[in-house]
């Protein structure tokens, strides 16, 4: 055969083999469910994205769907079981009555910072012990928000004694915690909060700091209160189904860019959108007010909400066991360990 003929047959070869290779490979959508241009987005989960494609190359590929036009909070977790998209972006307390124990994070003073929160919650889900709320899903890595914060539109009459003021919350705990300080929770939607506050149908909200830049909270809110109020517990997770259809490479290649390292950066990426958030606010000098509570206000603040951890255990199957795994893992990820 002639040296053309051969290598003409040779690409040929070549073109089919590559072709076979792409015919293999896995396509996974990940919804992201915010804006392209957030943080969240170009720091975590787009560079994560990146790293995934670039290791599972002819094994697994992953398609970044960003904004709500495919799947919400709301919605995700049906969206992500019935496969309509194979990965997701889901924060627990938003998905109800699945994870009552996993709602361990959003207790009063148990966290104090994101990323030892989100390694050691990685451990307790490994653990075993929320076995029960994860049966369906496969998490990939967790992200675990740091403390909420008060937010305030004017000083309240103590920093243990809201008044009656009206409070926007996202979950149970910070109801509860408002509550037992003397407010009164509201339910308002994260893209309904300005308006609410700038209108003075709401006197504040309890939210985590990353919230400030996207949504313009500084704009509307001038004191604010920073204790262990609790955080939240999100996660990028597959139906558990997905996971066990794909094929053995493709679960290496998810496997080794996931887990305790990968919930570790998720942790840290969300201590810096708190401390970027925080430091706007700062930045605006008498404007605002953030408080340094001495040690009188936060045993004020402690004897009316830490309570909530012992009850929680109570009414809780399981919650104590959760509790006491939690915080053992908090002190090894501190410690280093």
């Amino acid at each position: 055969m002639p040296k053309r003929g051969i290598a003409v047959a040779v690409a040929g070869l070549i073109a089919i083999a590559a072709g076979a290779a792409r015919a293999d490979e896995i396509t996974l959508t990940l919804a992201t469910l915010d804006p392209p241009p957030t943080p969240l987005n170009t720091q975590e989960l787009h560079p994560w994205a990146d790293r995934v494609n670039a290791a599972g190359k002819g094994v697994v590929q992953i398609v970044v769907r960003d904004g709500t036009e495919i799947a919400n909070q709301q919605n995700i977790y049906d969206r992500v079981l019935s496969d309509v998209v194979q990965i997701g972006r889901g924060t627990q307390s938003f998905i109800g009555g699945k994870f009552p124990l996993s709602e361990v994070v959003a207790l009063p003073f148990v966290i104090d910072n994101g990323e030892t929160a989100s390694v050691a919650f990685w451990r307790l889900y490994r653990s075993g012990l929320l076995d029960s709320e994860y049966n369906d899903t496969m998490p990939l890595f967790f992200g675990i928000l740091p403390p909420q914060a008060l937010h305030l539109t004017k000083a309240p009459n103590a920093i243990d004694d809201l008044g009656g003021l009206r409070v926007a919350v996202a979950t149970k705990n910070g109801a509860e915690i408002v509550s037992r300080l003397g407010g009164a929770p509201q339910s308002i939607q994260l893209i309904d909060l300005y308006p609410a506050l700038q209108r003075g149908a709401a006197d504040g909200v309890m939210i985590n700091w990353p919230a400030f830049p996207p949504f313009k909270l500084n704009e509307v809110t001038r004191y604010h209160i920073e204790a262990p109020f609790g955080g939240s517990a999100t996660m990028i997770f597959m139906a558990k189904k997905k996971w066990d259809a794909l094929p053995r490479a493709a679960q290496k290649v998810l496997a080794e860019n996931s887990g305790e390292a990968e919930s570790r950066r998720f942790g840290a990426f969300w201590d810096t959108a708190s401390d970027q958030g925080r430091a706007m606010v700062a930045a605006m000098g008498t404007q605002q007010t953030i408080v340094d509570l001495t040690p009188a206000q936060s045993a004020a603040l402690k004897s009316k909400i830490a309570p909530m951890a012992a009850e929680w255990t109570k009414a809780t199957p399981g919650g104590a066991k959760v509790l006491q795994a939690l915080r053992a893992d908090l002190a090894a990820v501190a410690a280093g360990h």
